[in-house]
């Protein structure tokens, strides 16, 4: 569902429903999130997201790659450059 909601460019929708799902998100649901944020440029979304994700897996690189990528698609420059930091650290 969160696939499907995001990938329709639904992404509100698609929040609300993970916030609003009986059962704490797991990685794929997130990480469905942060794609869908990736592919329409949501970066307040993405942070929701990537956030969530950092907290059940700090050490996934993929996830940092994707917010760097966001940040990226949306000339912030100065957030890249922290993500690529974190990461290094």
């Amino acid at each position: 569902m969160v696939d499907l909601l995001g990938g329709a460019g639904q992404l509100d929708c698609t929040w609300n429903f993970i916030q609003d799902m009986p059962i704490k998100p797991g990685i794929s649901v997130l990480g469905a999130m942060l794609g869908a944020c990736k592919i329409h440029k949501n970066v307040e979304l993405g942070e929701k997201a990537a956030d969530k994700l950092f907290e059940l897996d700090p050490n996934e690189g993929g996830y940092h790659v994707l917010l760097a990528n966001i940040y990226a698609s949306n000339s912030t420059w100065d957030k890249v450059a922290k993500v690529r930091t974190a990461m290094e650290d």
